[in-house]
């Protein structure tokens, strides 16, 4: 499921008016909790700008369509050094290598039945491991 902007903003808001009342009643003045808002605002649209990066790479790496037109990475090793961002990194770092070289293969614009075929395995195992990826991805 895609980032979907104005859902989050409305938690967001939802989320800060209750913490807010919360703080008024303990006697917090105004002044400090507009400056607590504003710095969570900016908190919540970095958070935003991330999370939409993160989001182009992945569907860039799914269709296996990079920007310039060249391929993403020749091996997983190569996958893994065009990664620029830690969090990300880490997380791809520590995946089972039989995931990665699928995630490889996708970005080749290979299909999960021609992949499938490739690496000698059930085509659903396939669509199983990329899908348990973007749910490791979704909670980074």
């Amino acid at each position: 499921m895609a980032y979907n902007k104005a859902s989050e903003e409305r938690k967001w808001r939802y989320w800060k008016e209750q913490e807010e009342k919360k703080l008024r009643e303990l006697g917090m003045g105004e002044e400090k909790i507009r400056e607590l808002r504003q710095m969570d605002w900016e908190d919540f649209l970095e958070e935003r700008r991330y999370r939409e990066r993160l989001e182009g790479t992945m569907q860039e790496i799914d269709t296996g369509k990079p920007e310039d037109g060249e391929p993403f990475a020749m091996d997983v090793r190569e996958l893994l050094d065009h990664v620029g961002d830690r969090r990300l990194y880490e997380l791809l770092k520590d995946t089972e290598h039989q995931t990665l070289e699928i995630l490889l293969l996708s970005t080749w614009g290979y299909s999960g039945r021609e992949i499938a075929k490739i690496m000698g395995m059930a085509e659903q195992t396939v669509y199983t491991k990329r899908n348990r990826l973007r749910k490791k991805l979704k909670n980074l």
